[in-house]
């Protein structure tokens, strides 16, 4: 008699169709966590970078990234609800083992959240010349309602600089090795690597990197301690690639 391997067969559950943009954004730490936790993801690219996922039709919230699980139909359509649905739903390596740890990796993914939301996002609009209220107004912030790219440059500088100094401050009081919470690789750390990476050596990003000499984490130890330490992991080497140098933003 057949018999079904029950592993296979679990394996083959583990399959998501993931809307997004050719861009490290809000995005790559999916395809990394999709990586290091064994689930297959079909990409589509969405308007207006792309035709396969039509965002005023499409989307639930007219948003990227967006998630439908192929094993039971669940949508998503929202970065944190997504990443914690994937490491709770299929248990692998970026699985906190407690809710103590849990809730300090939430409370650490927040961080890198309202990092790309205030500095990366806005800077966006300056990278691709989104000067118009329209494109401004989707933004959390209005990076160039007093008007001008200098002055929005200098006001984000201010932003980045405060930020990073709170995170490389409390992981130092934390006296962390090489990843932020209990030692090990979390998706924090995840999300952590993609935004500084992607400030380190994304094209678009140039200009930004220009007005610190090249170096905007300079001097932050601990951060870039962390970003080593999930650079190195087998996975994301395979997933992420040329991913950093090819991307714009």
């Amino acid at each position: 008699m057949f018999e079904i391997d029950e592993t296979e067969e679990i394996y083959k559950m583990k399959e998501i169709d993931f809307a997004y943009l050719p861009i490290i954004g809000r995005g790559e730490q999916i395809h990394l966590i999709c990586a290091m936790h064994g689930i297959k993801l079909n990409m589509l690219n969405s308007t207006p970078m792309g035709n396969d996922f039509q965002l005023s039709t499409d989307s639930l919230f007219g948003t990227v990234p967006w998630m439908k699980d192929k094993s039971n139909g669940l949508i998503l359509n929202d970065s944190m609800a997504i990443v914690q649905y994937l490491v709770s739903k299929y248990e692998g390596k970026l699985t906190p083992s407690t809710q103590e740890e849990s809730a300090m990796v939430a409370n650490l993914w927040a961080w890198s959240n309202d990092y790309y939301s205030f500095v990366l996002s806005p800077l966006h609009d300056i990278i691709t010349g989104h000067s118009e209220a329209f494109w401004r107004n989707l933004r959390l912030t209005d990076t160039l309602h007093e008007g001008g790219k200098e002055l929005a440059l200098k006001n984000l500088i201010v932003l980045h600089d405060k930020r990073v100094a709170f995170l490389e401050s409390h992981l130092q009081n934390c006296a962390i090795s090489d990843f932020m919470v209990n030692g090990k690789c979390s998706y924090a750390d995840i999300f952590l690597y993609t935004c500084v990476r992607a400030v380190e050596r994304c094209p678009g990003y140039g200009e930004f990197r220009d007005l610190y000499g090249a170096e905007p984490f300079n001097n932050k130890e601990n951060i870039l301690r962390v970003c080593d330490s999930v650079a190195a992991i087998d996975e994301v080497i395979q997933a992420v690639g040329t991913k950093f140098d090819d991307c714009p933003i």
